[in-house]
């Protein structure tokens, strides 16, 4: 960059003349300025300080060769007018190249523009329309590579009818395979593809950014890799000069920003997605946890439910209702898989099951019903496992059993009754049968109602807590409340897992009988 009169300022802000992408420079951190006799640079209170030298100024007179670092990181060579960086190419041998003026004017525009944007379609919208300037190009486009493959993001002009010509251009796999920037043309021998599109000169430049680990202190390094994240690509359609050293140089500069500002928007845009995901999981976990309602309590029962989802939502469920012949009707299901698939048939399983026992329906019918629904409305196959009793004021208890967990009866002596499947699942077989058991609980008994969360509890070792874990524990809980019944079989089911998460989905219901109201 050039210094002349006016005081240059350097800084992270964008309202500096050079703005700089890097977040150990403060936001006005030093500025530069020329007298006519010195080129003098100023700290402007930045908090990583100005160097010069390696020596900490607060402004120092500069001469040819010294290098001024801003902050642990950026440093600047300070050099005399026939140095030929990229910037100093960009402005132009002499102050009466106005084309070099006009590169440099637009590479500040640039600059400040792409600090600002966050936008991933805006970002490349500046960056083709400045490169079409700059080189003062009749055709454009930035290709990004993204999971492997290479899309076309931007094009110039807009109307362009079919724009995967510059994807598929083997000058910018060239561009791509070395890492600078290359062009074609006149006696470069163009490509038959720029002959067929009318394009006689081309320059691809590829974006490219440097991936640092990130990680605990003891693991960090300055040690860098470059990942090649895409290209811009311009041509020019009439014959004219070639591009010139100047010209290769500003999209070199321009690309090298371009870069930064593309892979921030991406950071930008996956991170908005993944905060809407969330909200959205969020939602659906309190739909969930309000389709849980606590179960109803009557005269002649107490009831407990718990459940817990290994994900944000799951496929366990269970419904208590009170039917209107006063019988307490309980089920608790499982749906096969996890998570949002599973939630949504949990959820209808929810509303069918309510309907079907405020219809009066038998437990007999309710698991044909379930299943005709399942069938036909169950587009992923899911299939479902359910268990379901009905118990009465005088203690009768019927259950039914569709290939889920056995069902345990624990009796006033401590025995654990287990009732196995008589039916397969739900939701696969349409011409399935499911039989029907009929109990009778004494006051103080209780029948448990459990999810493959709680039997397939796995000990640090790999062994199972199992049918038999649930029998153990069930044993020495006779007599006790619906609620320390409950929490008993959690209890032991955790300390199986040595405190570990259960990997599935936890539920679990109890009905413990009192006795006649």
């Amino acid at each position: 960059m050039r210094v002349e009169h006016a005081a240059l300022r350097f800084g992270r802000d964008p309202s500096c003349d050079v703005v700089i992408a890097e977040p150990t420079v403060s936001r006005r951190h030093a500025q530069a300025s020329w007298d006519g006799r010195e080129l003098v640079i100023e700290d402007l209170g930045s908090s990583g300080g100005t160097f010069v030298n390696g020596m900490k100024v607060q402004r120092a007179v500069l001469h040819p060769g010294d290098v001024v670092r801003l902050g642990p990181r950026t440093e600047y060579l300070a050099q005399p007018e026939e140095s030929s960086s990229a910037l100093e190419i960009a402005a132009g041998q002499s102050g009466s190249d106005e084309g070099g003026v006009r590169h440099l004017q637009t590479l500040l525009e640039v600059a400040r523009a792409l600090n600002a944007a966050t936008v991933l379609e805006e970002v490349v919208h500046v960056v083709l329309q400045a490169a079409v300037r700059l080189l003062r190009a009749d055709r454009g486009c930035v290709i990004l590579i993204e999971n492997g493959e290479r899309r076309t993001v931007a094009c110039h002009p807009r109307d362009l009818p079919e724009t995967s010509w510059a994807a598929r251009s083997s000058l910018f796999d060239r561009a791509l395979a070395e890492r600078r920037v290359v062009h074609a043309g006149l006696e470069l021998s163009p490509s038959t593809s720029m002959v067929v599109r009318g394009a006689v000169l081309a320059v691809v430049a590829p974006l490219l950014v440097a991936r640092r680990p990130i990680g605990p202190a003891k693991d960090a390094s300055f040690v860098a890799t470059v990942e090649v994240i895409g290209g811009i690509m311009v041509e020019r359609a009439k014959a004219g000069h070639r591009f010139g050293q100047e010209d290769l140089a500003v999209l070199e500069s321009l690309a090298a920003d371009a870069a930064v500002a593309v892979d921030s928007a991406r950071l930008y845009r996956e991170t908005r997605e993944k905060a809407k995901i969330d909200h959205e999981m969020a939602l659906a976990r309190t739909i969930q946890a309000a389709l849980l309602r606590p179960p109803p309590q009557v005269p002649f029962a107490d009831v407990f439910a718990f459940s817990q989802s290994a994900r944000f939502v799951g496929g366990d469920l269970y419904h208590a209702a009170v039917r209107e012949d006063g019988a307490l009707a309980v089920a608790l299901g499982d749906v096969s898989g996890k998570g949002v698939p599973a939630a949504l048939i949990m959820a209808m399983v929810q509303g069918l099951l309510g309907l079907l026992h405020e219809l009066g329906q038998p437990i007999a019918s309710v698991l044909p019903a379930l299943n005709r629904s399942l069938i036909e409305h169950n587009p992923g196959n899911r299939f479902l496992t359910l268990g379901a009793a009905v118990l009465a004021a005088d203690g009768t208890l019927e259950l039914a059993n569709a290939g889920h967990c056995p069902l345990a009866v624990l009796r006033g002596d401590g025995t654990v009754q287990l009732v196995s499947p008589k039916g397969p699942i739900l939701g696969l077989l349409p011409a399935a049968t499911w039989g029907t058991d009929t109990l009778r609980l004494a006051p103080g008994e209780s029948v448990v109602l459990y999810s493959d969360g709680i039997s397939e509890s796995f000990s640090p070792n790999d062994e199972e807590f199992g049918v038999e874990g649930v029998q153990r524990t069930l044993a020495g809980l006779a007599g006790a409340s619906a609620e320390d019944v409950a929490q008993g079989l959690l209890k032991a089911a955790a300390a199986h897992r040595a405190g570990r998460e259960a990997e599935d989905d936890v539920t679990l219901l109890v009905v413990r009988y009192r006795g006649p109201a």
